[in-house]
């Protein structure tokens, strides 16, 4: 009888949904799409559990959203021909993507997200240099970032979309060329 009984409050329990909820209890406005979590500006909301210098990120490994994500327009050398940069690529990697809980990639506009590998942009959660806290609304453009450190290189300035975009990561490249930083220095 009372399996009876229960059978009917277990069936309700099961169909029940959880909502994520940010820390003042409002529900994260964040849909599901081709079984990838985006958020409201169409970003995949994802975990970092791979990396592979000098320009893939694996997200949620061993699961069925794993992806691999290769960055935007920008490539890095391979081991062989710049072993510094590589090292320091990877360095880089470990520090300031590794340790995330949560990364955002921002697909080509062309992407199929549901394809094993998709180009993008990706963004981490700005922090305070001195505190290490997080800051509120601010993210980092990684492809950006590691290209400013000479890391990696512009495969095609194309693949940005966006001009005021393209024109900056130019920018970015030409200093990181001025300044000899990376792959643009003596010791590659």
């Amino acid at each position: 009888m009372r399996l009876v009984l229960m059978l009917p409050l277990l069936l309700l329990l099961a169909a029940c949904t959880t909502v994520e909820v940010d820390d003042e209890g409002k529900p994260l406005d964040r849909k599901l799409s081709e079984d990838l979590v985006l958020d409201t500006d169409g970003r995949i909301v994802a975990r970092p559990t791979r990396l592979i210098a000098p320009h893939t990120v694996i997200i949620n490994g061993g699961t069925p959203t794993e992806r691999e994500i290769r960055l935007l327009g920008v490539e890095g050398l391979p081991e062989k021909e710049a072993p510094a940069t590589f090292a320091r690529c990877q360095e880089w990697m470990r520090k300031y993507l590794a340790e995330e809980q949560e990364l955002f990639v921002k697909p080509a506009l062309d992407s199929d997200l549901g394809a094993g590998v998709i180009y993008g942009i990706v963004y981490v959660q700005a922090r305070d240099e001195e505190t290490g806290q997080v800051i509120a609304g601010g993210y980092v453009n990684a492809n950006m970032a590691m290209l400013s450190e000479g890391l990696v290189r512009i495969r095609d300035a194309k693949e940005f979309q966006d001009e005021r975009l393209r024109a900056r990561m130019k920018d970015v490249e030409a200093e990181a060329k001025r300044e000899k930083r990376g792959l643009w220095g003596e010791a590659k």
